[in-house]
């Protein structure tokens, strides 16, 4: 696997714990004010259990978003996993040749602006191009932004394993990327047994997640560690969709670039 492909895989595992919001049949771990929410979701004495209540705390409130990859990969952002809406800018590096991107998330409508040599290949003319959520394939990279997750608990919570608690509010633990869509079954027969127990440290301050740490070197030494930091919870947070003359569909050609 490319190392641009793993670069934006890892890219959508971080997006996927805070851009998806609750699912219309889902519903949040807790219920009330926010301290009350906070504090019932200290209580789990199972790591396990309590890592997943740090994790569906993300969908109480607003917040930023930070991601950092080596070879200068990064995302920052806002979310707002209540309505369903983000507004992210990554910068893929050297491993997506230097390509910049945005992406804004309205409910199940996803917009993304492309620039660089991919943004080229990509075919948008520099529109924002449209893809429904809904509509994608298992597998695809882009499958972290559907809406049927709330805040990725369920897709993130099945592939953690493994979950020791190291101290107050910090776990160790390792995920199967067998179990996360953002993996299909082609891409994971190249990486053979190494994606089963790729490990992760994780920071739980006031029952809610605020930083994981993914190491991804097993997998590709050229892809290093993943740090995702959560932070400036109840910020304001205000995305609108782009205007309709700024809008074309994601083309089909684009879906193979990013590994979809």
């Amino acid at each position: 696997m490319s190392n641009r492909r793993l670069a934006f895989a890892g890219l959508m595992l971080a997006a996927a714990v805070t851009v998806t919001g609750c699912g219309p049949n889902d519903k949040p771990a807790a219920s009330g004010a926010p301290g009350a929410a906070a504090e019932q979701a200290a209580q789990p004495a199972d790591p396990t259990a309590e890592l997943a209540a740090a994790v569906t705390l993300l969908n109480e409130t607003t917040m930023k978003v930070s991601m950092t990859m080596v070879g200068g990969i990064n995302m920052t952002g806002v979310a707002d996993p209540k309505a369903q809406t983000a507004d992210m800018k990554m910068t893929l590096g050297a491993a997506g040749q230097g390509t910049e991107m945005e992406v804004r998330k309205v409910g199940t409508d996803v917009y993304l602006k492309i620039g660089g040599e991919l943004g080229k290949l990509a075919g948008g003319g520099g529109k924002w191009m449209h893809m429904d959520t809904t509509k994608l394939p298992g597998g695809s990279s882009l499958g972290a932004l559907s809406g049927d997750d709330p805040a990725g608990t369920k897709t993130l919570m099945k592939a953690v394993t493994d979950v020791k608690r190291t101290g107050e509010g910090t776990f160790t633990g390792t995920i199967d990327l067998t179990k996360s869509p953002q993996f299909g079954a082609d891409k994971l027969k190249e990486l053979g047994g190494k994606v089963t127990a790729v490990p992760f440290t994780a920071k739980v301050e006031q029952g809610r997640l605020v930083e994981m740490t993914v190491d991804m070197g097993g997998i590709s030494p050229a892809a290093g560690k993943m740090t995702s930091t959560y932070s400036d919870f109840g910020t304001p947070v205000s995305v609108s969709r782009p205007d309709k003359s700024e809008i074309t569909e994601l083309p089909s050609e684009f879906k193979g670039l990013l590994g979809s």
